[in-house]
């Protein structure tokens, strides 16, 4: 009798291994996506899939190898390069509450910088790699004759944890912060004058300076990013005509936005960062599910880097 049921059981665990193998696909690119050897460089990326809350992923875009850089089951996300490519920055629940990180990615280390004080999140590094500035709510909520409400701003911290100080002295929601390339500015997204609008300002908190202008308007531009010669800024823009969210760049010369995608098919287009030699374009397209995709800066050949269960978002160039 004992042996026959041991015959059952072994029979029954064989017919439900297909079964286990299919209700758990390939996620967020780990079996491999198609190679872009023209396309080249390496890219961070956060993916959502059953199991994970929100991971940080590295996707070879040349060989379309991926391998999970963080492992454990807290949220992940927001993941900014320091400027030699050696260190991640990134918000991290993995002590229980939403702080900045930093990550060695060779060795996989990991060190708090933030205290737990209100939500922070969305590093981004100053070219010398001495500081790290990030938007917080670790201030409250302001009472009147502030704005009313939850709110964000941004601070300054070095890579070690020391040196913490806010940067914006007006109180409204300024979050999403990037730090030019160049060094002296950072650009943000700010609703200070009613709509969100992207902002530069020194990284002293000096010389704020408006870019985008939505007001009285049902559009918006946020989450910008900076162009590696520090000479244009990609960001996402809301249409009043579609409410659809677009890839968008402008120089600083105030010049007219130039578009990059128009797809009426997608959601949302957003999410946007430059690879280094600035051929490409890298950016989540929103559909069906979220996906990676790159395209050159007039808006030509569209490419999609990542197909695959899972949703990915906010993808980085490694420098």
């Amino acid at each position: 009798m004992r042996r026959a049921a041991r015959v059952l059981l072994a029979i029954l665990a064989a017919l439900q291994v297909p079964a286990c193998a299919s209700s758990n696909p390939s996620a967020c690119g780990v079996g491999g996506e198609a190679p872009h050897p023209d396309i080249g460089g390496q890219i961070v990326f956060v993916c959502y899939a059953p199991g994970n809350h929100g991971s940080l992923y590295l996707l070879d875009v040349g060989s379309g190898h991926v391998r999970r850089l963080t492992v454990d089951s807290a949220w992940n996300v927001d993941p900014a390069w320091s400027p030699d490519g050696r260190r991640i920055a990134y918000q991290s629940t993995r002590d229980g509450r939403d702080n900045i990180h930093v990550m060695d990615v060779e060795s996989g280390d990991v060190r708090r910088l933030t205290d737990g004080r209100g939500f922070s999140g969305y590093p981004t590094w100053s070219p010398d790699g001495r500081w790290i500035a990030f938007d917080t709510s670790r201030d409250g909520i302001q009472a009147p004759p502030n704005p009313p409400g939850y709110y964000r701003t941004i601070y300054l911290i070095r890579p070690d944890g020391t040196g913490l100080h806010r940067l914006l002295t007006f109180n409204d929601v300024s979050s999403g912060p990037a730090w030019s390339p160049l060094g002296g500015q950072i650009a943000f997204q700010s609703v200070r004058a009613g709509r969100f609008d992207i902002y530069v300002v020194g990284d002293d908190g000096s010389g704020l300076e408006q870019l985008t202008h939505h007001e009285g308007t049902p559009g918006s531009a946020t989450w910008p990013r900076w162009s590696p010669d520090g000479a244009r800024i990609v960001f996402n823009q809301t249409l009043p005509s579609t409410a659809r969210g677009e890839v968008f760049w402008m120089g600083l010369d105030a010049a007219a936005p130039v578009q990059v995608t128009d797809d009426p098919r997608a959601q949302w287009d957003g999410w946007a960062d430059w690879s280094p030699d600035m051929r490409w374009i890298a950016f989540t397209h929103a559909g069906d599910s979220r996906q990676l995709f790159a395209v050159h800066p007039d808006g030509t050949g569209l490419v999609q880097l990542t197909n695959d269960a899972g949703d990915k978002d906010l993808p980085r160039w490694r420098p």
